[in-house]
């Protein structure tokens, strides 16, 4: 059997410094960044999507990226979530998870 994959690369800005945390005994830095484009009416939508870096990846994003920071994060694999907020609003997230390659 041949194993399938998801590739994919983004490049944005950073919304807010990486937040570190523990998870077991792995490190994981967690940021979103906001990929932008103009629709066919002129307006502006925006995507963000979140990036969980791990271990010792999660030290080069704390130490490097910062809010503003123009990045490119290539992943093997994603995934997407969605929810009502509290004012019942419809929202959704990418997530992306890294283990090596943040530019």
């Amino acid at each position: 059997m041949m194993d399938t994959s998801v590739n994919m690369q983004i490049t944005g800005f950073v919304g807010s410094d990486p937040q570190v945390r523990q998870v077991g005994e792995q490190s994981v830095a967690s940021f979103s960044v906001a990929v932008s484009r103009k629709n066919r009416a002129g307006e502006k939508q925006t995507l963000w999507v979140r990036v969980n870096c791990w271990n010792k990846l999660s030290d080069v994003a704390a130490q490097y990226v910062r809010k503003g920071s123009l990045v490119q994060v290539t992943a093997e694999w994603l995934r997407l979530s969605a929810w009502t907020d509290q004012s019942c609003e419809f929202q959704r997230n990418l997530r992306i998870a890294k283990k090596s390659n943040v530019t």
